[in-house]
């Protein structure tokens, strides 16, 4: 049940074990973030930067809270990014990957 991009302890220790909590903000984080690269891309596409980096910033603080500190960092880093006006191409594209990625992680977890 391990996984690189979910470290799920780390999940269940912010809840005091509460596996069941946890396998709910799973479920909550899937459903709201599975589009969260479109949106964001979206947002970037319409020059709306600061929606961009809120959508960004909002995922990244969930994916610490639930264990995922890959995406999380994925995120920072596209958020940095955004804030600095650079080009996201490369990073959006790497942030894409790893929320998918993540999905997967999660999801493989709450059929355990």
């Amino acid at each position: 049940m391990g996984s690189s991009y979910l470290d799920w302890k780390e999940g269940l220790a912010r809840l005091d074990g509460d596996e069941a909590l946890y396998r709910r903000q799973l479920g909550q984080f899937m459903l709201e973030q599975r589009e969260a690269a479109v949106q964001v891309a979206g947002a970037l596409r319409k020059h709306e930067d600061e929606t961009a980096r809120h959508l960004v910033h909002e995922l990244r603080g969930q994916a610490v809270q639930l264990g995922a500190r890959p995406l999380a960092s994925a995120a920072f880093e596209l958020e940095m990014a955004i804030r600095a006006g650079a080009e996201t191409a490369a990073v959006m594209g790497r942030f894409d990957r790893m929320l998918t990625d993540t999905l997967l992680a999660m999801a493989s977890y709450r059929s355990f």
